[in-house]
């Protein structure tokens, strides 16, 4: 229905136009013809008052907004029936699909628009009474179907649209909690996922066990690789640091760079980060609870 052109000839209410017996086709567009695609969508407009058929300057103070055309009805001999217009939310009638005979729509200038001489308007006259009192339109089975479709394929479209609405909002909700800001909300939503698993100790590697902290010695921990919340290396322990009964406090690990160049220490309390030590081995491994790139926006440490 949408693809279908509708040319002045087909609105006889605004031509005289026709195709000549011998013609079957037409060559080019009437310049003031009309397409379904832009019909459709159109604003309708009401007024109490005479429609001056001469035309207006732009929209006027006692049209009321009716609500817009949503398709047209055509009878076997290809002309406009009606149109079907959905109103709603006007002067407190509720919505619902009217359909509106075609003669009672005046197709009407806009002057404002001067540079567009086929620029137009929707009016109808009518009194507010008739617009409430009108019944909604009836579709046949088949137009029903049709519609039906449409409109489970706009409620899909538009919980599709809410769903990603509000994974944004969580996402946003997560990143607040913990005093950061979204850039990714995906991204950002695995990222606290990982951080959460690593506090609550259920970051378990196989053939590594965890190392409890009175049994952790320096010896152990410097240069141990450390990894990101991706499971990925991203750099060594450096150095650690001690408080005056010679416990580990925090740990301080460099990251980025390559082959020891341009790598930028940072420092770690020691409850932030995992330390696993292989079963039967000697490999110390760090887990850290956030990405490579968390990391790097961190500030350098500086001892």
């Amino acid at each position: 229905m949408k693809n279908l052109l509708i040319s002045t000839a087909l609105l006889t209410a605004t031509s005289t136009m026709a195709f000549a017996d011998d013609h079957k086709f037409m060559a080019e567009a009437d310049p003031m013809a009309i397409q379904a695609s832009e019909f459709i969508g159109q604003r309708i407009y009401t007024t109490s008052t005479e429609v001056n058929p001469e035309g207006y300057e732009g929209v006027q103070q006692d049209w009321e907004d009716i609500g817009e055309v949503h398709d047209i009805v055509l009878s076997r001999d290809g002309n406009i029936q009606s149109v079907l217009v959905d109103i709603g939310g006007f002067l407190g009638i509720g919505e619902r699909q009217v359909a509106v005979d075609m003669d009672a729509l005046k197709m009407v200038s806009d002057s404002a628009t001067a540079e567009d001489d086929a620029d137009y308007f929707l009016v109808m006259q009518a009194e507010v009474a008739e617009l409430k009192n009108a019944p909604a339109y009836e579709h046949t089975a088949m137009n029903d179907l049709g519609n039906r479709a449409e409109q489970v394929a706009d409620n899909t479209a538009t919980a599709v649209e809410n769903t990603a609405e509000d994974l944004e909002n969580s996402a946003q909700a997560v990143a607040d909690n913990v005093g950061e800001a979204v850039n990714d909300a995906t991204a950002e939503v695995k990222e606290t996922t990982a951080e959460v698993k690593s506090e609550m100790g259920e970051m378990q590697r196989e053939g590594f066990e965890t190392v409890q902290g009175d049994k952790l010695t320096a010896e152990m921990l410097t240069g141990a690789r450390a990894y990101d919340a991706k499971d990925e290396w991203m750099g060594e322990v450096s150095d650690l640091v001690m408080n005056d009964k010679g416990e580990i406090t925090h740990a301080i690990v460099d990251v980025g760079g390559f082959l020891g160049i341009g790598e930028k220490p940072v420092k770690l309390d020691l409850n932030q980060i995992e330390v696993l030590h292989e079963t039967g081995g000697d490999e110390v491994r760090v887990y850290l609870p956030m990405t490579e790139d968390k990391l790097k926006g961190m500030d350098a440490y500086e001892g």
